[in-house]
């Protein structure tokens, strides 16, 4: 093992084992900490009998490989000619047309200079010299200099092959299409049926397109079946597992119709398997990581998810899903397997992803949900709430992290940070003063050397991680490191610096950074070079400003559902006079009895007792 892999594996044992109490407070072990060992938790392994995994075409035929440069080319008995100034690549042989004599479909490129290439139909002849026609091509063929051409021609049934031709880039935008995949058929005048774009950002899930061309409804037309297959997957996440969706399309006489009921038929299949396995204890593990591959999958299909990989479909614009009832049943998985393994935060987390627009709501099952939640963070209310007078100096809103305007001592009453100075607040009696020998705290978010600042984390809109910025305290070039924390299905980017993302600080120590975004804990590593996903807060120095009691032992954080403690027993917390509110809620703070938390609301503090675990 290499000194860094070594350095890391040390790094990831610390973040399980420094925590406090986590076994018998925490039972939630992250699905991943150790990006070195290469493998994937045998709870995640999905069983190939699933009917969504790995389901390809039995008939298809793969094509001939021509010889190097090849102008002529005589292939299964049928001479083809290539057009000028280009040669074979591959090509296919067959009665494509039903008349009972070879024809062929084949690929070719320029001779002189590559590009991606072009699909040729060749018709039989009687003189048996063969004149093609071309059948398709891709809007942009001319390669750069840093790309080499990769190319597939499959026959999918009797009269249509599916031909697949792309790049290999050592430099590319994340955004932009290498492959272009077309389905011919030369069922009566050689033609292209369909065609899309095909975007692989680096790092994202291995996408593959497989095609049958069956004739569904029966009327003599060769119909479309496209099966997209996601699998794998590179850091800051273990390889998800195969997962397949479908879409079908008729081909009409005003054009090719495409059938409504998939791809959602095909996801919402995969989110019954995730469902079924959530509330055992033995298999909840593996839901997550089923989830957000599964997400992956409806973002990569359907412009609903905001970031589509399939573009111009058609020749078009991507899929079109409209809400998603799948996308609903994941995230109510996803809930319901963090419950099982004793992980509210998650488990508000994955409820809230769901509650937004392209997934359905079904109050019914919001309902349900939040019983799993409460049943592992019982509710309680406030016995008493009060304002506080003095007003925070809190930098929430602003695109920068910061620590937070209020904290607690370990005698249980309330710091407020002013522009004035602090402020001392008995939570028991209103009384407030001057904290007098008690200095303003830094709100940056500086690391232990002074030396890093944590700047924000964002959503770089490319449809596969979140990513923390990182920059020298003196204001350098940031450093950018990718979080195992998936971005919300259908988050729309506007300019190109990507979305802000909610970021709460807790910690920065000899172990890492600590911080919880879009409502998972994360820790990087010292060497800010990679993250990794905790179940508990890790024993570090105390910040003033992090939702951390003085003591170290609880947390508290604001969400939809409540103000969530985490200490030695998960509750939420509410008040009578917060409801419909909570997630507006910033800065908070708790006490070392876990009974005593403070908040900032618009802009004014507020102070609370609530009754005792």
């Amino acid at each position: 093992m290499t000194r860094a892999r070594t350095g890391f594996a040390l790094f990831a044992t610390l973040a399980l084992g420094g925590c406090r109490a986590c076994k018998s407070d925490h039972p939630f072990v992250p699905y991943s900490i150790d990006f070195d060992s290469g493998l994937a938790p045998d709870a995640a392994a999905i069983p190939t009998a699933a009917p969504f995994v790995d389901a390809r075409p039995a008939a298809s035929t793969s094509a001939i490989v021509a010889p190097p440069n090849a102008a002529r080319w005589t292939l299964d008995g049928v001479t083809l000619v290539a057009p000028e100034g280009k040669v074979f690549v591959a090509g296919l042989a067959g009665d494509f047309d039903g008349d009972g004599n070879a024809d062929a479909m084949t690929l070719v490129r320029r001779a002189e200079q590559p590009d991606l290439g072009e699909v040729w139909v060749y018709r039989a002849s009687p003189t048996g010299e063969t004149a093609g026609v071309l059948a398709g091509a891709p809007p942009l063929s001319l390669l750069g200099p840093s790309c080499s051409p990769t190319e597939r021609l499959i026959r999918i049934g009797s009269h249509a092959a599916m031909a697949e031709l792309g790049a290999l880039c050592g430099e590319q935008a994340a955004s932009t299409p290498l492959r272009w995949i077309g389905i011919v058929s030369a069922q009566t005048t050689p033609r292209l049926v369909a065609s899309l774009l095909v975007v692989d950002p680096p790092g994202a899930p291995t996408l593959t397109v497989d095609a049958e061309a069956p004739d569904f409804d029966n009327d003599g037309h060769d119909d479309l079946l496209l099966r997209v297959t996601l699998e794998g997957g590179d850091a800051p996440f273990e390889p998800g597992p195969r997962l397949s969706a479908v879409v079908r399309w008729l081909d009409r006489p005003a054009g090719m119709s495409r059938e409504a009921d998939e791809p959602e038929a095909s996801i919402h299949a995969i989110a019954v398997t995730a469902m079924s396995r959530a509330a055992k204890p033995k298999d909840a593990v593996s839901v997550p990581r089923l989830v957000q591959q599964a997400r992956a999958l409806y973002v990569a299909l359907c412009a609903e998810g905001g970031t589509p990989r399939l573009t111009r479909v058609m020749g078009d614009h991507p899929i079109q899903c409209g809400a998603s009832h799948a996308l609903e049943e994941l995230a109510l998985a996803e809930v319901r397997a963090y419950a099982t393994m004793g992980d509210p935060l998650r488990a508000v987390a994955a409820f809230d992803s769901g509650r937004s627009f392209p997934a359905t709501h079904t109050a019914g099952r919001e309902t349900e949900a939040r019983g799993w939640i409460e049943k592992l963070a019982p509710p309680s209310l406030a016995s008493t709430l009060r304002a506080v007078l003095a007003v925070p100096l809190s930098e929430h809103g602003g695109r920068t992290a910061a620590w937070g305007a209020l904290a607690f001592e370990p005698s249980g009453k309330l710091l407020v940070r002013t522009p004035a100075g602090v402020a001392r607040v008995d939570p028991v009696t209103g009384d407030e003063s001057d904290a007098n020998g008690v200095s303003p705290w830094r709100s940056a978010v500086l690391s232990p050397d002074l030396a890093s600042r944590l700047v924000e984390v964002l959503d770089p809109c490319d449809g596969f991680a979140l990513r923390a910025s990182v920059t020298s305290a003196s204001g350098g070039d940031p450093r950018s490191i990718p979080l195992p924390v998936a971005p919300r299905v259908g988050s729309k980017c506007e300019g190109g610096r990507g979305l802000p993302v909610k970021l709460l600080p807790v910690a920065w120590g000899a172990l890492g950074l600590e911080f919880v975004a879009a409502g998972s804990p994360i820790l990087v590593s010292p060497d800010l070079t990679r993250a990794v996903p905790i179940g508990q807060t890790l024993d570090q120095p105390m910040t003033l400003g992090s939702p951390r009691s003085p003591d170290g032992k609880t947390r508290v954080i604001a969400t939809t559902s409540g103000i969530l403690v985490l200490g030695s027993r998960p509750r939420l917390f509410r008040a009578k006079e917060l409801e419909g509110g909570y997630g507006d809620l910033y800065d908070c703070a708790v006490s070392d009895d876990a009974v005593r938390v403070a908040c900032v609301r618009g802009g004014s503090a507020f102070v609370g007792i609530w009754p005792g675990g």
